[in-house]
């Protein structure tokens, strides 16, 4: 019987006709496939009886799989109809044990110290300094040193037993001031240094840097097969974006001596001194970086950069580990062409009347200190390249890149930082740019500030230099010569000195009493009230700590008198604010020098000895030339102890101390005070002397508040440079006061 749809089956089952008979056997008929089959190794036997079919299924072939076959270490039992697989433990051993719950367990290692247990366990940690564990590199396998083994230190370390840090050689570093690019990174980058002061260096070329390690460093590769690399990094002025990198494990692992070499022969590191080091492998490393031809590749003029070096260790024999070094940053300069220069310069005396001082001396006019002059540098180009600045060991770096300086002047020298000038200005001109042009410097208040100094010379000049930071001075520029005269002499005469720096004890004697001299005037000719009739008189000219003959007034290189060039004629020579000098040139009397030697003691004055110093022509000394007559000096006392007439005052009659000596003429004719007339036996008072030292005395009629001296150089070859006095009382007192 067909089986029913199903909606027939539910139209029956509604109508309570579902289950009978035929419709029961038709549906276990169809419900059930009475076909059995057997498979591989299954024998299948069929018994009918009245109440049904019996089928029987046999097996054959185990299941149609091979037999199960005992190895080394395992034993198979058969238990019954099953088999039973079981492992041999060598019972001599209680590493590997049954634990508790019937399951293989490892139990551990047996420790033991000097013999006794300690325990057993499954995990060893080793402490100490004394001991070293370590992977070896072989799967499985641990390296323990005892005692720990000595390795060199690693790469830019001392965590070892060498000293593994990097130098950097090759260059020196100086401190220079650095200028502004047009933009950043050309022609040079700075990433902020513009504008401040920063290392730098130069070698005019590639910019080569060397940077190597103290000793050997630990962690090479023992073969090819390993993989310890070091990679270098030229990195830019920003300090992260890379210039040119060079990795060495583009080549080989670093397992040997070897020479490695970048493909822009840039960069080249070298490992040196290759050596087992215990487990592991060590070598000196070098770098040697061109930096300058890197930035130069870059598109750069030179420019702010440093350098990074990576050392990784070889994996096997040290971890792998990254060791580094990070150059401090430097900048580059590779010194380009134009340097700096200054086109021009102009030094004159200020323009401002009331700061031009002066001073005179015998009728000539001298700068005296204070006075101004006012400079200008003009048209100073490349003063800042790259690079500012002036590297020099006598000064402190970064400090200035121009000076100015005038020595014949007096004038202080200046190191002037141009981007901060401490005196003058470059009035808006300026600028930090590499490329300034045309830059102007002026300092209008330049005064004399140098003590004690004289100049008297047609080329006095000032000057201007500008510096490169690695080549010194390059630009420099000269005023015009100038005939100037200076002297800075404070008054240095006392009572009883005069050294001729100064006229403020100079007198002029007239016809019936001595007054100040006038320095301010031009010296006297066919002076009148001198003494004597040894020809015709002038006033004697003061300079440079001397008095002469005025047409002997000699030149003076900067307190270095030069006394065989003559410049009488000073017409053109300035200052002149209160007129044009003198020209002496044309002087030919007998110099005289008038002054006065003097105490305010009341003690009358029995004796003086009197010292000089100078240049006596033929004479040698000051005794020879008195004793001939090649200077003459005349003594008038300025009062007396006995109020003689005519041998003290203005009127009094002139005692010598030229020619002979002190009552030479006796008896006959013995010392009177000179009423014998000038130049006479009657009238000498030299009584003794040697070399520049004399003694003069007063004899019976003792002198008191001093003496009035009157100088006449006969030889015009002598120059007298001071004269000191003593005066010797009756009391056997002294006084002097020295210059």
């Amino acid at each position: 019987m067909a089986i029913l749809p199903k909606y027939q089956l539910k139209q029956l089952f509604e109508s309570g006709d579902l289950i009978t008979q035929s419709t029961l056997d038709a549906f276990i008929e169809a419900s059930y496939n009475p076909t059995l089959v057997a498979g591989s190794n299954v024998t299948l036997s069929k018994v009918s009886t009245p109440s049904g079919d019996t089928i029987t299924i046999s097996s054959t072939g185990g299941g149609g799989g091979s037999p199960i076959i005992a190895g080394d270490g395992i034993s198979i039992t058969t238990v019954g109809s099953d088999k039973e697989v079981s492992i041999n433990l060598d019972t001599s051993q209680t590493n590997l044990i049954i634990n508790g719950t019937g399951k293989l367990s490892f139990d551990g290692i047996h420790i033991q110290d000097e013999g006794v247990a300690v325990g057993t366990y499954r995990t060893i940690n080793f402490i100490g300094d004394d001991v070293l564990a370590e992977d070896s590199g072989t799967p499985g396998k641990v390296n323990v040193y005892i005692p720990t083994p000595t390795f060199a230190s690693h790469f830019n370390t001392t965590d070892g037993t060498t000293t593994g840090t990097v130098s950097e050689s090759g260059i020196t570093r100086e401190c220079v001031r650095i200028s502004t690019p047009t933009t950043e990174g050309s022609p040079f980058a700075t990433n902020g240094w513009a504008g401040t002061n920063q290392d730098g260096f130069t070698d005019g070329g590639t910019g080569t840097v060397t940077f190597s390690t103290a000793q050997q460093v630990t962690g090479f590769s023992g073969s090819v097969s390993g993989d310890a690399k070091i990679v270098v990094t030229v990195y830019d002025a920003d300090g992260t974006t890379s210039l040119e990198t060079f990795d060495t494990s583009t080549v080989n692992a670093l397992y040997q001596n070897q020479t490695f070499t970048s493909p822009s022969t840039n960069i080249t590191v070298q490992i040196l001194n290759y050596a087992a080091d215990t487990s592991k492998w060590k070598a000196k490393v070098s770098v040697v970086v061109k930096a300058g031809s890197i930035l130069t590749s870059n598109g750069r003029s030179g420019g702010r950069f440093h350098v990074g070096i990576d050392m990784t260790t070889d994996t096997t024999t040290d971890g792998g580990t990254t060791y580094g070094y990070d150059q401090e940053d430097v900048f580059f300069d590779p010194n380009p062409s134009p340097l700096p220069t200054v086109n021009s310069m102009t030094l004159v005396e200020s323009t401002d009347p009331t700061k031009v001082i002066t001073k005179h001396l015998s009728g000539v006019e001298y700068y005296y200190r204070l006075s101004e002059f006012e400079l200008n540098a003009l048209d100073i180009d490349n003063l800042n390249k790259n690079t500012q600045g002036y590297v020099n060991a006598t000064v402190a770096p970064c400090t200035y890149n121009m000076r100015i300086q005038a020595p014949d002047y007096g004038l202080p020298a200046y190191n002037i930082p141009a981007w901060n000038p401490q005196v003058g200005t470059f009035n808006g001109t300026w600028t930090n740019q590499w490329d300034l042009l045309n830059a102007d410097f002026e300092y209008d208040s330049w005064d004399i500030t140098n003590n004690n100094y004289r100049f008297r010379n047609n080329d006095g000049i000032g000057e201007t230099r500008v510096y490169d930071p690695w080549d010194g001075t390059i630009g420099t520029s000269s005023s015009t010569p100038a005939s100037i005269l200076i002297d800075t002499w404070n008054i240095t005469s006392t009572n009883l000195g005069e050294d001729f720096d100064d006229e403020s004890e100079r007198l002029t004697r007239g016809a019936s009493s001595y007054t100040a001299f006038d320095s301010t005037a031009t010296l006297g000719t066919a002076i009148s009230n001198q003494t004597g009739s040894a020809g015709t008189f002038d006033d004697g000219c003061v300079v440079g700590s001397n008095l002469v003959r005025a047409d002997k007034f000699y030149a003076d290189n900067g307190n270095s008198p030069a006394v065989g060039t003559v410049i009488a004629d000073l017409t053109g020579y300035k200052p002149d604010k209160n007129g044009s000098n003198p020209d002496y040139s044309s002087y030919s009397g007998i110099p005289t020098y008038h002054r006065k030697f003097y105490t305010s003691s009341a003690l009358p004055i029995a004796n003086f000895d009197m010292t000089a110093g100078g240049t006596w022509g033929s004479s040698g000394n000051l005794v020879t030339a008195l004793a001939n007559s090649q200077i003459k000096m005349y003594v008038r006392r300025v009062g007396s102890a006995t109020s003689v007439a005519n041998t003290f005052g203005h009127g009094a009659y002139p005692l010598a101390l030229h020619g002979g000596l002190y009552n030479s003429g006796a008896p006959s004719n013995p010392f009177d005070d000179g009423a014998s007339g000038v130049d006479t036996v009657g009238s000498l008072i030299r009584s003794a002397g040697s070399g520049n030292t004399i003694t003069g005395t007063f004899g019976s009629n003792s002198a008191t508040g001093g003496f009035w001296l009157e100088i006449q150089i006969i030889d015009s070859n002598i120059r007298l440079d001071f004269i000191n006095v003593t005066l010797e009382f009756t009391n056997g007192s002294t006084e002097s006061n020295p210059v």
